[in-house]
């Protein structure tokens, strides 16, 4: 998936789950359900969490692809060792 296509994705995600713990704490707090309003808040505050994950997922995704790099850069020299063109 395409790092645009993937963050798009997150921040349509992360902002469903916002409106929702919002919607969530403001019925909670119009009715006077404190429980309710909690886990509005408890939700809205996990929508954060997705955005650091995300960010996190496409750190370790960089990374992994530079030791993709790397290990194929180190085989091709192998093979040329390998071979005599030097």
């Amino acid at each position: 998936m395409s790092p645009a296509i993937s963050r798009t994705l997150t921040v349509v995600a992360a902002a469903v789950l916002a409106f929702d713990g919002a919607a969530l704490a403001l019925m909670g707090w119009w009715g006077g359900r404190l429980m309710l309003a909690l886990v509005g808040i408890v939700v809205f505050l996990s929508s954060a969490l997705v955005l650091l994950y995300w960010r996190w997922y496409r750190r370790r995704l960089d990374d992994i692809a530079e030791s993709r790099r790397s290990l194929s850069e180190d085989a091709r020299q192998i093979r040329d060792l390998l071979r005599g063109d030097q």
